[in-house]
């Protein structure tokens, strides 16, 4: 006697059904993880510049320094102060 197992085609259909909705929830999630590691790597680029600029900055004129970055769906304006750390020095020289 041999038994032989049959399933009946309403579950294939039924899991057909659920693997295209967990695939496509997937697609979306890897779309959105894409999109927040750009942003993330675009954010980062913008503040380090802005660090080595800052403290580059020996003989400018300039108080402030002012880069931009700009991604798909992301933008971002960031200003910071020249770093002198002469200036530091010299209140606490007055301090002493």
């Amino acid at each position: 006697m041999m038994m032989i197992k049959e399933i009946r085609a309403s579950y294939t259909v039924e899991a057909a059904g659920v693997m295209a909705v967990v695939f496509f929830v997937m697609m979306i999630l890897i779309n959105q993880a894409f999109h927040v590691h750009g942003e993330t790597v675009g954010c980062f680029r913008v503040h380090e510049e802005v660090e080595w600029e800052r403290h580059k900055a020996l003989d400018m004129d300039e108080e402030e320094i002012t880069r931009q970055g700009q991604g798909m769906r992301w933008s971002l304006e960031l200003t910071a102060p020249i770093f002198r750390p002469e200036e530091a020095l010299r209140m606490w020289s007055l301090l002493e």
